[in-house]
């Protein structure tokens, strides 16, 4: 296949608004990541010809006993990108545990196009050394603030700060991890990481307490450029943000985005009764 285009030139940076799916890796929790080849084929393919800009495949390891979803290995990536032509970039996340984050990347960096990294914010520099290896191999990097509900405003403005200052992200995700925001919590937490980070942001939502897709059109609205979603909405604990909102509430923003949501429409009918994905 031909080298991977920047992922910078390609509209998950450029365009106003962004989506990204995470249904490989955030619906994982709920079978281990045992999704077989062909379902992995079916979602990426199905999420591409929606028009979604980044898809998440699941998690990036280099330990060969763990099931396709949960280590990303370079073949997968690579036919992935054949399959959808590369009309959307491929994610993957990378736990800060992982023991050779730089063979890891050596061996994907022609494949993956943005390496996600979750971090509580004591473990923000652990990830930024981390985000320092992915670098040297020209794989985008987004560090994804996890437990924000828990974090008080000088917290986020600190965490904001020292990403900023590191100069070692592209991105900085805030993850509800435990779908406990509420909505009238949101402005502030965005205006307060916003005090230091200038850079593109975006939103990962749970469900907990049903304010998914509300907090995400909100975080909209109060100053980031990117959400996530997932196809049903299927995530750990009462799910994520469902992608059908996502999209809409992103082109409501931005009305020349062109989302197909028959697409959409014909990959859950494809996954209809299936024991994970049901739409």
């Amino acid at each position: 296949m031909s080298a991977k285009s920047p992922i910078k030139e390609t509209p998950f940076f450029t365009d106003a608004y962004s989506v990204l799916d995470a249904t490989l890796r955030d619906a994982g929790y709920l079978n281990d990541w045992s999704f077989s080849r062909e379902e992995i084929f079916t979602v990426v393919g199905g999420v591409a010809k929606t028009g979604v800009e980044t898809i998440e495949v699941g998690y990036l390891s280099d330990k060969a006993d763990r099931p396709l979803a949960a280590r990303c290995d370079a073949r997968l990536l690579s036919e992935l990108h054949a399959h959808i032509e590369g009309v959307s970039n491929l994610a993957g996340m990378l736990s800060l545990s992982e023991e050779r984050p730089a063979e890891l990347f050596a061996s994907r960096q022609d494949v993956l196009d943005l390496v996600r990294l979750p971090c509580t914010i004591e473990e923000i520099p652990q990830a930024l050394r981390i985000a320092e290896i992915a670098e040297r191999y020209g794989i985008a990097r987004s560090l994804n603030l996890v437990n924000i509900s828990t974090l008080s405003r000088e917290q986020l403005m600190d965490a904001g700060r020292r990403i900023q200052e590191s100069g070692l992200a592209d991105l900085l995700y805030l993850a509800d991890s435990r779908g406990a925001c509420r909505p009238e919590e949101v402005g502030a937490i965005i205006e307060s990481v916003r005090e230091h980070w200038k850079g593109r942001l975006g939103f990962h939502a749970h469900d907990n307490t049903g304010f998914a897709n509300v907090n995400s059109l909100l975080e909209l609205e109060a100053g980031c450029q990117l959400i996530d979603g997932t196809v049903n909405g299927l995530g750990l604990g009462s799910g994520n943000t469902k992608i059908s909102h996502a999209l809409a509430i992103v082109q409501q923003r931005q009305p020349d985005k062109p989302y197909r949501y028959d697409s959409l429409d014909t990959l859950c009918r494809e996954f209809q009764g299936n024991r994970i994905i049901i739409c």
